[in-house]
């Protein structure tokens, strides 16, 4: 089988004849060129999505570029809980607390044997398990400033309390002293006489204060003081305010440092109106200015 090729010219015309293997081994050439441009174009479709997407082993790359982000980040915590643990030891002296916060691991030792030589170049740390057991370290620091800073603040909490017990406000403000602690002369006798408290002279009616926090223990009449309240306040330190011309409060009630008791009269033994105020030490009268500021 052939094929017949008419070719026509300007001034001549030729018959050609091909044979059948002659038109195939032309198609065949065709197909492989078309073959071979179709890939040539679909690998450069191909180059020009990749550049336009991020490259998949980018991501490591980043990973490894933040490393030393990470290692600096840990630094400066850290840094910051070092201060914080100075800081924490040095409340606890102030009030007393024994420290609670274990003692930082020294650093790991260099290696010290000088007879073989070491070097390679300059690399990034990479996150693993040393990463794992500082952020462990940094944890048991923190650990151990939470259970300082508890104790601290309990501390802090039984000091005020015990400063809220302890009977050192003025309980008539800016009233001068007629008689202090210790002998003296009688008023009604004039003879040598002992003195148990403080008399602030006030006008009748003055509002007398809580010296200190506690719970009334008495709160009625007694010989020679008249109206009078006392207050507990724990570890035997009571307080009296006698001579009062009337009370503001009733056995059992709980005060505070300056609240309002009762008011200044001339009940009981008296000359005038005045605050006779004591503070008892396991019973026995004290001096109050051991225990009030600013006297």
């Amino acid at each position: 089988m052939s094929f017949i090729l008419y070719a026509a010219g300007s001034t001549s015309a030729r018959v050609r004849t091909l044979s059948i293997r002659t038109v195939l081994f032309g198609g065949l050439l065709a197909a492989s060129g078309l073959l071979a441009a179709g890939a040539g174009v679909g690998y450069w479709m191909s180059a020009m999505y990749a550049q336009t997407q991020p490259v998949a082993h980018a991501a490591p790359e980043r990973g490894r570029s933040a490393l030393p982000f990470a290692v600096e980040q840990l630094g400066a915590l850290s840094g910051r809980l070092f201060k914080l643990e100075s800081q924490a030891s040095q409340l606890s002296e102030r009030i007393g607390v024994k420290p609670a916060i274990a003692p930082r691991p020294a650093a790991r030792a260099r290696a010290a044997d000088t007879a073989t030589g070491s070097g390679g170049p300059l690399l990034p740390p990479r996150v693993g398990q040393e990463a794992l057991d500082d952020l462990g370290a940094l944890q048991a620091r923190l650990d151990g400033i939470e259970q300082q800073i508890t104790l601290v603040s309990d501390a802090a909490a039984l000091q005020n309390l015990a400063q809220m017990r302890l009977p050192s406000r003025l309980p008539v403000g800016n009233a001068p002293i007629g008689s202090t602690f210790g002998n003296r002369e009688d008023p009604f006798t004039g003879r040598r006489a002992f003195h148990s408290g403080l008399d602030f002279a006030a006008v009748w009616g003055t509002l007398i204060h809580a010296a200190a926090g506690g719970t009334v223990s008495f709160a009625g009449v007694r010989h020679d003081y008249g109206w009078v309240v006392e207050i507990d306040h724990g570890n035997g330190l009571t307080t009296r305010y006698a001579h009062a011309s009337r009370l503001l409060v009733k056995v059992g009630d709980v005060v505070m440092p300056g609240d309002p008791i009762a008011a200044v009269g001339s009940t009981g033994r008296s000359t005038g109106p005045h605050l006779h105020f004591e503070v008892l030490r396991n019973g026995e009268a004290t001096d109050p200015r051991r225990y009030l500021a600013g006297l």
